[in-house]
């Protein structure tokens, strides 16, 4: 079992999450680096947690994910209270990158607070 965060893709300026990215660089990516993780492992199967925002729910990304034997596991609709980014990882990130500038010190200090997040933050955002 993975714990924490698998993989940090940023968005190029001025891009947003659309289906298009987050099929064609956004999910190779970490399934890329969840292939690598499984053979160090040898753990089979891989489990998506996503929320039900229009880039993670459309067909063409379903059809992606079944093409590479992924189970999705969506949250309800309208449940943030579910998902662990909107628990406890956005504010803990927003709070440790307060005051930084968007551009390469950005990008540098979000690549290390999330490398500091351990399995016991993802854990306790579910125990608390």
């Amino acid at each position: 079992m993975k714990s924490g965060l698998t993989k940090s893709i940023p968005l190029e300026l001025g891009e947003t999450v659309a289906k298009r990215w987050y099929v064609d660089s956004c999910l190779p990516q970490v399934f890329e680096t969840v292939s690598e993780w499984r053979q160090k492992t040898g753990l089979h199967g891989v489990i998506l947690h996503e929320d039900d925002a229009r880039p993670h729910t459309a067909k063409t990304v379903n059809e992606f994910l079944a093409e590479n034997r992924v189970e999705p596991y969506q949250n309800p609709p309208y449940s943030p209270d579910l998902s662990p980014c909107d628990i406890f990882l956005f504010a803990k990130l927003k709070n440790q990158l307060r005051g930084i500038r968007l551009d390469d010190a950005m990008l540098n200090a979000l690549e290390q607070a999330i490398d500091s997040l351990t399995k016991a933050d993802f854990k306790n955002c579910f125990d608390d």
